[in-house]
């Protein structure tokens, strides 16, 4: 009992690294019909200086200020990728797009390492919120969770909660919503769906940014490229009908994964990958996706 409610909390920093870059892939890919293959190396590139930036610029600046001013930065670039490259190539197909995408992704990963360790010669691991431990009791179990752990999932519910109230509640959900069900319509009815996917663009570079710099891990170009294909997966997994979905995918590939290491640590992603597949046989559409019906 006690293996298996240490290996769910275990879970949940990656869980919630996931559902917010899953929440960014999702977003891009409901607005502009493309999956966005860059977005992992726009992560790295603000976790880049969000480091840099607490470790050799200034060590008195929080961690927090320079993973908000790092999203800050993740969602300009995010907003110019759009508004740039992405609507001047609008009549490209998706396929088309992906290769866009793709080429920003080698920009991104041949030149971030570059800018940065040529200004301070070395390349650390991301700073963490705290090295502390909680210890409590559940279920009468004694359990912990790293502090970082806990940070991180109280971010990522914090950002996710704001954006699906936004989603929800205001008139730039609605906009949003109508130029992922059909943009054309969405322009008729006279949503200016060029602002709306420059800001979903940008908000999906914010929330990975935030995602990275959450990680803890080693800097390096390629980072979050297991982050992207798990929350990849997560979408896959969820259905990419609907914005919430993919968030149901990011909480089972980490509990697939901690859980099969009880059986072989060694195998454990190769049997969350197999689980995946088995499900995507029986729901090619996803746990919660529906198939789409056109009519003529």
């Amino acid at each position: 009992m006690q293996l298996i409610l240490q290996l769910f909390i275990n879970s949940l920093q990656n869980i919630a690294i996931y559902s917010m870059a899953a929440m960014g892939l999702v977003l891009v890919l409901r607005t502009s019909i493309t999956a966005n293959f860059a977005q992992s190396t726009i992560g790295t590139f603000a976790a880049f200086f969000a480091s840099n930036l607490v470790l050799f610029v200034n060590p008195n600046i929080p961690f927090a200020l320079a993973i908000a001013l790092g999203a800050l930065i993740a969602f300009c670039i995010g907003y110019l990728i759009d508004a740039g490259i992405i609507r001047r190539g609008r009549m490209v197909n998706p396929f088309g797009k992906q290769m866009i995408t793709m080429g920003i992704l080698m920009i991104f990963y041949a030149t971030t390492p570059q800018i940065f360790v040529s200004i301070t010669n070395w390349t650390p691991s991301v700073p963490r919120f705290s090295y502390d431990n909680i210890e409590f009791t559940l279920l009468g179990q004694s359990l912990y969770i790293t502090r970082h752990a806990l940070t991180c999932l109280i971010i990522a519910t914090v950002l996710l909660s704001i954006l699906f109230s936004m989603l929800k509640f205001t008139k730039w959900g609605i906009a949003l919503r109508a130029t992922a069900s059909n943009e054309v319509v969405a322009q008729m009815m006279g949503v200016n769906t060029r602002f709306i996917t420059g800001v979903t663009w940008g908000i999906a570079g914010a929330l990975i940014a935030v995602a990275g710099s959450s990680t803890a891990m080693a800097l390096n170009a390629a980072m979050l490229a297991q982050v992207q294909i798990f929350a990849f997966l997560a979408c896959v997994l969820g259905g990419f009908s609907s914005f919430w979905a993919p968030i149901a995918g990011c909480v089972l590939i980490p509990l697939f994964i901690n859980y099969s290491s009880i059986i072989s640590p060694k195998w454990a992603v190769l049997i969350t990958f197999v689980i995946i597949m088995l499900i995507i046989l029986i729901r090619p559409y996803g746990l919660f996706g529906k198939k789409f019906i056109r009519k003529v």
